[in-house]
């Protein structure tokens, strides 16, 4: 039998998968890393830690391949997107990398809006910039460490690093290189005259293909380091939101992926590079055509945070079944999950979190509870703006971590109001990424026909309940005139 590896660079671990090319998941492993934050907004991690790191998963699923007759014939990657990894002539890392979730670079943001206006850069990137962006987080460098930005060679997104530590070859993808922001996201191609303009040399950014397109082949080096057979192909692998969204069958408009992981996310294809002229959202580049998304940034994040910082708790079982015996609404407590600024729709780094409402009835379920109801009503603005967009919503899929928590489930069914679905694999993101290889190694003509045989979806659909509509309609209203409100002071 053969197999393929789907390789995720998440933001807290990495996780490979050994897959066959019926989609069955034979081996799974997760290793993880942390994010370091040396000063105030800032978000970085060690590239060679995720390397070494993905040694280990691929070393893992190895192991349960000894003794069988089979091989890996595709690698496939799936990847945290937004962040800088910067690269010398010798190909050696400079800098710790700066992550999506790193605030620093609001400053360069405003000098970028000062050289080319907010309007002409998101007709051409059919997005506005935010801190963690590749490009905000270049400039930074450039004004703050002329010393390393002078030594740059190339700059890459997170899972091109370990693809070049695979296969010694530098490139990316245009799921992963649109999010950049100095990208054409709908001529899929780098946006040359916009990095003139900003005295960037365009000559840094590496070769885009398609997520399909074989890349390169493992090294010898590579080979003696994972344990893979020298000569496997590897291809470019794409961004982790198109790659879960594949990973759970989503290729065409209609369908939604509704993602509760570190942050949270609302995504739907697109056939029209169609984009929200307010900027509430983001338009990337799909396998084939594009996708609209709305992004919260602390959305299991807030779950954790709540349960390392404050509840001093590791089980969660025990939370999800006492916070279910909560009433909708959380007794009138309310949670703004926006620990590390807001992303969609209010586009705010200096958004802070909140719970409002508290009273001496709350206890630790009440509040638990309302986390995870805040993060549902955040994924909420997206759907509204879906909505204001004409965008069709006929099915929501979800993927993520919560997916393992039956009560989050009937939350976001409850507050929009809408069926639920999942499917069979739990690992959307690797799934995603060795269809990729599949497709590239030609085990299928095309991405549809590599769908329709490796994804499955499950029976299991959470029904949204009328009642509890109505009360999440209400509190929803209340959740978002606590930003308005608050906001001069979140300023502070």
């Amino acid at each position: 039998m053969n197999y393929l590896l789907g390789i995720d660079l998440g933001t807290s671990s990495v996780k490979t998968c050994l897959i066959d090319h019926a989609g069955t998941v034979w081996a799974s492993r997760s290793e993880p890393y942390s994010i370091n934050s040396p000063a105030r907004n800032m978000a970085e991690q060690n590239p060679e830690e995720w390397w070494l790191a993905a040694k280990k998963t691929i070393q893992y699923c190895l192991q349960k391949l000894e003794g069988s007759r089979g091989e890996i014939t595709g690698i496939g990657f799936s990847g945290q997107m937004h962040g800088l990894v910067a690269l010398d002539k010798d190909h050696q890392v400079i800098r710790p990398a700066i992550i999506w979730c790193d605030q620093r670079s609001q400053e360069q943001i405003s000098s970028i809006y000062n050289i080319i206006h907010k309007d002409e850069l998101g007709r051409q990137t059919l997005n506005t910039l935010s801190p963690g962006f590749l490009l905000p987080s270049l400039i930074w460098i450039k004004e703050n460490e002329p010393f390393h930005y002078e030594k740059i060679d190339k700059v890459v997104l997170p899972k091109d690093y370990i693809r070049y530590r695979l296969t010694g070859v530098i490139g990316t993808d245009s799921t992963d290189a649109c999010a950049t922001l100095i990208f054409d996201t709908e001529k899929r191609k780098w946006a040359e005259a916009l990095s003139k303009r900003l005295g960037i040399d365009t000559a840094i950014f590496p070769e885009c293909h398609e997520p399909y397109e074989v890349a390169g082949y493992v090294t010898q080096s590579a080979a003696d380091e994972t344990g893979l057979t020298h000569g496997v192909p590897v291809v470019y692998g794409g961004g982790d939101q198109p790659m879960q969204a594949i990973g759970n069958g989503i290729l065409s408009p209609g369908t939604i992926s509704c993602t509760i992981g570190t942050g949270g996310q609302l995504f739907t294809p697109v056939n029209e590079p169609v984009y929200d002229r307010l900027f509430r959202t983001n338009t990337f580049c799909h396998a084939n055509n594009w996708y609209i998304l709305g992004a919260n940034l602390s959305a299991g994040l807030s779950l954790k945070w709540l349960m390392e910082n404050i509840l001093f708790e590791e089980n969660i079982t025990e939370l999800n079944a006492e916070a279910g015996k909560i009433p909708e609404g959380s007794d009138g407590l309310v949670y703004l999950p926006y620990l590390n600024g807001d992303r969609t729709p209010h586009l705010d780094p200096n958004a802070k979190g909140m719970f409002f409402g508290l009273q001496l009835k709350h206890n630790r379920y009440h509040m638990v509870r309302a986390v995870m109801e805040g993060v549902a009503f955040s994924l909420r603005d997206s759907l509204e703006i879906f909505n204001h967009l004409n965008v069709p919503v006929e099915r929501v899929i979800a993927s993520g971590g919560f997916i393992q928590s039956d009560l989050w489930m009937q939350i976001v069914a409850d507050v929009f109001q809408t069926r639920i679905s999942t499917s069979l694999t739990k690992e959307h993101a690797c799934m995603g990424a060795a269809i990729m290889a599949a497709v590239g190694t030609n085990a299928f003509k095309s991405i549809e026909e590599a769908v329709k045989v490796m994804v499955k979806l499950s029976d299991r659909e959470i029904e949204p309940i009328e009642n509890n509509g109505k009360i999440y309609k209400e509190r929803y209203e209340l959740f978002k005139s606590l930003y308005i409100k608050n906001k001069e002071l979140f300023r502070n």
